[in-house]
């Protein structure tokens, strides 16, 4: 193959690389567990964590109020997506912390809003 046809080849497949990619990545949509590495419960809502055992026994303790949870959940939901990721990490169920048996560790979910 000469020079010239070689330069027009790598110019063809780059230009459809350049085509082929964004067509792929709107393919993908949203990952079907949007949450990190660890958070293995998969995506919650203010409902779901409500319902939590760590958040129904800091409830009953007096410890944060429904609204306080409420509150917390809307902080943490940076994307407005409704839904937060949440788990005990080992630091916290081990901790000497005070109140360190209701903490739970929450993130937000990786979806992005369409």
């Amino acid at each position: 193959m000469n020079r010239s046809k070689k330069i027009v080849t790598a110019a063809l497949v780059a230009a459809l690389m350049l085509v082929a990619a964004p067509v792929g990545a709107q393919a993908a949509g949203k990952p079907a567990n949007s949450c990190p590495v660890g958070f293995d419960g998969g995506p919650q809502t203010v409902e779901q964590i409500l319902a939590n055992p760590r958040s129904q026994a800091a409830l009953a303790a007096g410890v944060v109020s429904e609204a306080g949870i409420r509150a917390g959940f809307a902080s943490v939901d940076k994307n407005g997506t409704g839904r937060i990721c949440a788990k005990v990490s080992h630091g916290l169920a081990t901790s000497n912390k005070p109140n360190g048996q209701y903490l739970l560790n929450l993130v937000d979910d990786n979806s992005s809003v369409r």
